[in-house]
């Protein structure tokens, strides 16, 4: 055969190849929603096991805590233990809810193998340690991210009002609100 006729032949069964391939390819790489939702949930469950969700809620209303007794109120430990008891009332059941909707939220938004390893860290000794430290992460936080929103709120929000009310051209200083959101 001639050279020619022998590339001919090879480019005739490329498709072939091609689709042989495709055949034979695990069907873990066609994942679908389904099973991205499924290992989603396997994530979510292991999260919550390892998920302190009473500390979680503490970190909701130590700021609100904190602002009473910034304003001179001293509490007592009967009326903090009723706020307490209050915000895990309100919150422990739809925060459950929430995080168990995020399972199909991430099927959504990840890959199979993002998921996957998601799971799969959450389910070592380090990564449950990691879970369990998610409130404390978030407590640490707060102050700082409450104080930066605040910090910029006076100068924000006339600058919103303006835009929301079609005061200003970009470049100019908004006038104070006459409105509020």
């Amino acid at each position: 055969m001639t050279a020619l006729r022998l590339r001919t032949r090879r480019l005739a069964l490329a498709p072939l190849t091609l689709v042989a391939a495709l055949l034979t390819t695990p069907a873990i790489h066609a994942e679908t929603r389904e099973e991205r939702e499924a290992v989603a949930k396997d994530y979510v469950e292991l999260a919550l096991q390892g998920f302190d969700m009473a500390a979680m809620i503490e970190t909701m209303y130590q700021p609100v805590l904190q602002q009473v007794a910034a304003g001179g109120v001293v509490l007592t430990e009967d009326q903090v233990a009723q706020v307490r008891q209050l915000y895990l009332d309100a919150f422990t059941d739809p925060l459950t809810t929430l995080m168990r909707d995020q399972a199909g939220i991430m099927a959504d938004m990840m890959t199979l193998g993002e998921i996957t390893a998601l799971r799969d860290f959450y389910s070592t000794p380090e990564g449950r340690s990691v879970m369990a430290k998610l409130p404390q992460l978030t407590a640490a936080q707060q102050p700082g991210i409450i104080a930066l929103v605040e910090g910029n709120m006076a100068d924000l929000m006339p600058q919103v009002l303006a835009i929301i009310n079609g005061d200003v051209p970009s470049d100019e200083a908004p006038p104070v609100p006459m409105t509020q959101p």
